[in-house]
């Protein structure tokens, strides 16, 4: 205990010293009137990282008239945030009476009973150095911490408990590793890029980056992006409105583009690494099921009535997962530019996923056996399937103010949303030649655009970003002895879009908007991928954020979730396809600050 104290304080110290730091070469910056970086206008909540991710650096505003060829930018950036829960816990998804499977999705729920659910520090630092604009190395680090992760919840329910190495009312070890202090690193590559003929050049990339191919605006999971990196996605439930690319996660990997001449170019990568979904760990606020992300320990079956005041839980615990081999996840692509200005895509990857099948193992099946000491039935594992083949292509074309995009891409040995497997010692049971889950063929498609809106009634200035997804399952090519969730539907519809009016010199020297986001599923069951979104439901964002000098930014937003409430596993032990956040509604409040500093030689 003492060990893992030690580690968080000094992570916390780590925090404080890069906050300090940002701050000194922020009044260093100031003393040599060095450039401010300008940041984004979007609100955000409570989240892990603000990550940048960029198809190549960015270069550093230096003054035209400078020939010096070494330039470095180096930006820090500290932000304050915090939420509050402001509905109360719903008896329909933590109740084991209405639903028993809740012992096993309730611990994120139950441990916020009101009021702070997130008070938090960021640090965000980024680096470039870059040599006649064409070589240069690029790294970016984070480092956060959570104030309410070091105190104790609110959970008072030792029956629907699922964590043993902790007592009700403290969080796990990995929940609190990851929320309350953490320190990664992001972004850690260089780049070049040789140019030879009048149109021709070939650029590369190569170490920890996050690209994404295809035209993905925020349903990037089901096209050729969601093959291509890992997501974060307590930033995306923590921001409901985020694009894709702002939630994927850097990944080991080289990168080549060929540009041919000025109409067509041909690009390719190849991953030296695999990576999963960053979930909410369990207990978090976002985390919606019990055995699920970091801190994931035991899935509760029943009690044993004669141990104790309540009992000593029958479960599963967490065994020792299945991860894909790190090596065999590749993809290229060809992009055109054809006549009336259209440009044209075409995609085809490989990628292992990075969100899991369950199996649960018994010890014995036929009769139970229950190890007398813990009660332990057996074990549960999660398994990432491999070698899932993705094929697209994509087409965007701008009318007036309007940018149109549209993608459509199919997999094959796609696994799809399936009952969790039960294997027995029997069973040969893997992620690629001998699966127990259920695999198959799936077409999906994107509609989305990005405008500029002209002046009108409610602002002379707004833009308006919106997308239309659909999937479809196909076929059905491995297992059909294991059918699909039955609650699932061969279609899935959903849309997402998101509307800021922005008033600029609002004061002087102050710039406002209102974003407004808005989500909904009309069909929501979807038969290949079971977190597409809550059928006939969804979420709503608004906000207003505060622009001051381009240098402060502050924001507040109203995050809500509608539908029919129900956990993520109904009491038939299927996927119940609903709105497993109807209760979760927040507010959420920021404050953030960038430090740049531009050096040239």
């Amino acid at each position: 205990m003492q060990r893992k104290q030690s580690t968080r304080h000094l992570c916390c110290n780590l925090i404080l010293v890069l906050t300090m730091i940002s701050v000194t070469f922020g009044v260093s910056a100031f003393s040599a009137n060095a450039q401010e970086v300008k940041t984004d206008n979007q609100q955000q909540a409570p989240e892990v990282v603000q990550q940048t991710i960029v198809q190549e650096p960015e270069q550093p505003a230096l003054p035209q008239a400078s020939s010096k060829p070494f330039r470095l930018a180096w930006d820090t950036t500290t932000k304050y945030s915090n939420a509050f829960r402001v509905r109360g816990r719903s008896n329909t998804l933590i109740s084991p009476i209405v639903n028993p499977l809740n012992a096993n999705q309730d611990d994120g729920d139950r441990d916020f009973k009101g009021g702070l659910i997130s008070d938090r520090l960021d640090v965000l630092s980024e680096i470039d150095l870059t040599y006649k604009s064409h070589y240069g190395i690029r790294a970016s680090a984070a480092a956060w911490g959570d104030q309410v992760y070091h105190s104790t919840s609110n959970n008072n329910s030792p029956t629907t408990w699922n964590a043993y190495s902790v007592i009700p009312g403290q969080y796990p070890e990995h929940t609190r590793d990851l929320q309350m202090a953490h320190i990664e690193l992001l972004d850690a590559f260089a780049f070049g890029k040789f140019s030879f003929g009048k149109e021709s050049s070939i650029s590369f990339r190569g170490g920890k980056f996050a690209q994404q191919y295809g035209e993905s605006l925020f349903f990037g999971g089901q096209g050729i992006a969601g093959g291509m990196a890992p997501v974060d996605l307590i930033k995306l439930l923590g921001v409901p409105s985020s694009q894709f690319k702002e939630i994927i996660r850097p990944v080991p990997q080289i990168s080549m583009d060929l540009q041919i001449n000025s109409k067509v170019s041909v690009g390719a990568y190849y991953q030296l690494g695999w990576e999963e979904t960053r979930f909410p760990p369990v207990g978090s606020y976002f985390s919606i099921v019990d055995i699920l992300g970091g801190g994931a320990e035991r899935l509760v079956t029943g009690f044993n009535p004669a141990v104790g005041p309540y009992g000593l839980p029958i479960a599963f615990v967490h065994g020792k997962d299945m991860d894909p081999k790190t090596w065999g996840q590749f993809g290229g692509q060809v992009k055109v530019r054809a006549s009336h200005g259209v440009d044209l895509g075409f995609y085809a990857i490989q990628f292992h996923e990075k969100a899991g099948q369950l199996y649960l193992s018994p010890f014995i099946l036929t009769p139970p056996v229950v190890t007398p000491s813990t009660f332990e039935i057996g074990t549960f594992n999660w398994v990432y399937p491999e070698n899932v083949k993705a094929f697209g292509a994509s087409a965007t074309k701008t009318f007036g103010n309007f940018n149109w995009a549209i993608e459509l891409s199919g997999r094959i040995h796609q696994d799809l949303t399936a009952d969790g497997s039960t294997i027995t010692p029997f069973i040969q049971a893997d992620t690629n030649h001998h699966p127990q889950y259920a695999i198959g063929d799936a077409v999906n498609g994107q509609i989305s655009f990005i405008a500029s809106v002209p002046p009108n009634f409610i602002a002379k200035e707004a833009s308006w970003a919106g997308e239309l997804a659909w999937n479809e399952l196909l076929s059905i090519t491995s297992n059909p002895q294991h059918n699909l969730d039955p609650n699932t539907t061969k279609h899935a519809v959903g849309l997402r879009t998101v509307y800021e009016p922005v008033y600029r010199q609002w004061k002087p020297g102050a710039d406002l908007s209102f974003p407004v986001g808005f989500a909904f599923f009309p069909m929501g069951k979807s038969a290949v991928y079971n977190s597409f979104g809550p059928d006939k439901g969804g979420d709503y964002t608004v906000g207003v954020a505060l622009a001051f000098r381009d240098v402060w930014r502050f924001g507040l937003s109203f995050n809500g979730y509608y539908g029919t409430a129900a956990g993520f596993l109904d009491k038939n032990n299927h996927y119940a396809m609903r709105q497993t956040m109807a209760d979760r509604d927040f507010v959420a409040f920021s404050v953030r600050r960038t430090f740049g500093v531009r050096e040239s030689h």
